[in-house]
């Protein structure tokens, strides 16, 4: 069989109205005649010439009564021809679908003939005269030079099959087209029934597969094209597409990289390429390509900076370095953007730069990046491209990217300062009031830390997440230290103590599931049974009024709050409440015999 090429979705549409009422629309609007130019058949001695002129002209006949078709009249023909000045034994394919081109023909019929053993090898094509795509048609061989009209049948008896797998072809492109992906599928399977080895039948069946998700199923039909056309670069680009969805990274890669060695200097398509990797989630694999890029084209600004901001999100997740590489990719690339803009460097390179910097823990180089950022913006006019950040985003991107420096410096309070400006610029910052009440936290401005996380909570922050945040810059920094020296109650400091539960408390109000608010309740009747065991510890030696009056109030507060902790550390529950059962008597006898005197 001959290898089938792309087929078009105009063949037959003349016959597509009689048998598909429900046919799209752009297939419905096609109800004329499509013309066909028959040539000569090119005959090779010994066989008479004269059968390639008879083979035609039984064509030419039989298409008179050919649903949909019609042949353009030889006479018409020849008098172009002679116009050109051409020999018409000499003409060429090429000259022939010329030919076909000036004279608005659908179809060119071409043809061979030559003797093959006994007889005579007819191999006929029905071919498109702009792309040179052809019906599906096979050689056949007849007895001899004068069987034409036996030829002609065979001819005219493929072109009916043809038309009809030509016909299910343009219906499979024109669904597919309307986003019909079922129908495109059921019409792409009619078309292989008739010519199982065609590649676009195949192709166009992929990306209907394609269209509905169903990403093995188009592996498979873009797979089959590649493996018989390697150089089909549609296919090569869906197919690596296809296994970016499926999560085939290397594999996406590949074809990536086979459908760019056609074309590996077009940056504007392989910068396409990269975002569609990215819209996979396949960070490393868009990255790659775009060092590939670089490597071509090394002072392409757009690859560099596509390529600075690609290596940014590949190398973290949720702001935690992942793949240090990729950090050190993006710091260079901005590097390199920064020698070439000179002055004229945008803001937003050096935004990411500024983000690179950090991540990789290099906090001064962060901070003059920054410094830089804002001084471009400072000095712009503000008005950015579509789709490019406002003069204000990106003030607040910069100044919410300072506070997180200043956070891992350990200077909250400047970063405290450098969050509000940047919620000033934009107040709907991603978390940033949360993110400014943890600050507030580590800062140790608790009310405003708390008047922060309600705000952020009112915004549509995770209550839990609030209180759990709370519970753990208390526990990490006022309580812990405590609980390791608790048995040695001379040792506790109680003002620790103090803001540990002034926290506990806070984070109780935020706090929505019973094992966040278990948890806290019981480190809250931790945290006063430490401060009572604090303050009588101190008492022991003479049992003052003051100290007593101070323990016994703590240890009065404990059991409310162990009777909300559920059955959070039960046995430790328990514990306490015997202690406490004694230090309560215990104080109030201390309190009637020393307040007394």
């Amino acid at each position: 069989m001959r290898s089938t090429r792309n087929i078009l979705s105009w063949v037959a549409a003349g016959v597509a109205v009689l048998s598909a009422p429900t046919a799209p629309r752009a297939l419905e609007a096609q109800t004329g005649n499509l013309t066909i130019l028959v040539a000569t058949v090119a005959v090779t001695e010994p066989v008479d010439r004269r059968f390639g002129e008879r083979i035609a002209e039984e064509i030419r006949e039989a298409l008179q009564t050919f649903p949909g078709y019609m042949a353009i009249e030889r006479d018409d023909a020849r008098d172009l021809i002679d116009q050109f000045d051409l020999d018409e034994r000499a003409m060429t394919p090429i000259d022939w679908r010329q030919l076909a081109i000036q004279m608005n023909a659908s179809l060119v019929m071409l043809g061979t003939a030559a003797q093959a053993g006994g007889g005579v090898e007819v191999d006929i094509t029905f071919t498109e005269p702009s792309s040179g795509d052809e019906l599906p048609m096979r050689s056949f061989v007849v007895a001899d030079d004068d069987s034409h009209e036996e030829a002609a049948a065979h001819a005219m008896e493929q072109l009916g099959t043809a038309v009809e797998y030509a016909r299910s072809l343009a219906f499979c492109a024109d669904y597919l087209a309307s986003e019909q992906p079922n129908d495109a599928i059921s019409n792409c399977n009619a078309a292989l029934r008739l010519s199982p080895e065609s590649e676009r039948a195949h192709y166009l069946r992929g990306r209907a597969h394609m269209l509905s998700e169903a990403w093995a199923d188009a592996a498979a039909d873009l797979q089959w094209v590649v493996d018989e056309n390697p150089s089909s670069t549609e296919a090569l680009e869906a197919l690596a597409f296809t296994h970016a969805q499926l999560g085939n990274g290397a594999e996406s890669l590949r074809y990536y990289q086979e459908f760019l060695g056609f074309q590996p200097d077009r940056v504007e398509v392989r910068m396409r390429i990269a975002y569609d990797l990215t819209q996979a989630g396949r960070w490393g694999e868009a990255v790659q390509l775009l060092k590939d890029g670089v490597e071509r084209a090394p002072d392409n600004e757009d690859l560099l900076e596509y390529l600075a901001g690609a290596a940014l999100q590949a190398g973290q997740t949720a702001g935690e370095v992942t793949d240090a590489d990729m950090i050190r990719e993006a710091v260079d690339a901005s590097g390199k953007l920064v020698e070439l803009q000179g002055d004229a460097v945008s803001p937003t390179t050096l935004s990411n730069a500024t983000n690179a910097y950090m991540l990789i823990e290099e906090y001064d180089n962060a901070l003059a990046f920054s410094d830089r950022a804002l001084e471009a913006i400072a000095g712009s006019d503000g008005a950015n491209g579509e789709g490019e950040m406002s003069r204000e985003d990106l003030m607040a991107q910069v100044h919410s990217s300072r506070a997180r420096i200043y956070d891992r410096l350990e200077d909250p309070a400047t970063g405290v300062a450098e969050l509000e400006q940047a919620l000033e610029y934009n107040p709907d910052v991603e978390n940033g009031r949360q993110q400014l009440a943890t600050l507030k936290l580590k800062a140790g401005d608790t009310a405003g830390a708390v008047e922060d996380f309600r705000a952020a909570v009112a915004a549509g922050a995770d209550p839990d997440q609030v209180a759990n945040a709370i519970f753990s810059q208390a526990h990490v920094t006022h309580f812990e230290a405590q609980m390791g020296v608790y048995t040695n109650p001379v040792a506790i400091d109680v003002g620790e103590v103090a803001k540990a539960i002034e926290l506990f408390a806070a984070a109780a109000e935020f706090a929505q599931t019973p094992q966040t608010s278990d948890q806290i309740q019981f480190f809250l009747a931790f945290g006063y049974y430490m401060q009572g065991i604090a303050y009588d510890g101190r008492n022991e030696a003479d049992e003052a009024c003051g100290p007593a009056r101070n323990a016994l109030t703590a240890f009065q507060r404990v059991t409310s709050h162990l009777n909300q902790s559920g059955s959070y550390q039960a046995a430790s529950q328990q514990q306490i409440r015997d202690a406490i059962d004694v230090q309560l008597y215990r104080q109030e006898q201390i309190i009637e015999s020393s307040c007394s005197r």
